[in-house]
């Protein structure tokens, strides 16, 4: 509904659109990447993790872009990350970590020397009260 009776029909939806995309905006902002978690008082507090969340917000799009810019791509893959929101954003940054971390892992498990190396980081990993000797 709308007072404006200069705009046409096609006009007024296009708006509305626009209106929908920035519901949609702050709802990811904050079901998605935690601004609805905020329980800060103070507004400086609460204006860094708002900040916070608008560059990761930021990042995640960026990201999209450089997936966008690789050659090779089909069209099939092209269309996935244009369509993506953030949550499938944030599941493909997830994923892209965990597949580093598995090919660091096997480049070091074929070495003894890399094998130390990630026993003494799975051994720092663990908390210090749950640190046994040896």
């Amino acid at each position: 509904m709308s007072n404006r009776t200069d705009f046409r029909t096609a006009e007024l939806v296009e708006l509305y659109d626009l209106r929908w995309q920035i519901e949609l905006f702050f709802k990811e902002l904050k079901s998605t990447l935690g601004f609805a978690q905020c329980r800060l008082r103070r507004f400086e507090a609460t204006e860094g993790w708002l900040e916070l969340v608008l560059v990761t917000f930021l990042w995640l799009e960026w990201h999209r872009a450089r997936q966008l810019a690789k050659s090779g791509l089909t069209t099939k893959q092209k269309e996935r990350w244009r369509h993506q929101r953030t949550h499938g954003l944030c599941l493909a940054v997830r994923r892209h970590s965990e597949q580093a971390d598995l090919e660091y892992l096997a480049r070091a498990m074929q070495t003894p020397g890399g094998i130390r190396r990630l026993r003494r980081k799975l051994r720092q990993a663990i908390p210090a009260e749950f640190r046994t000797a040896g």
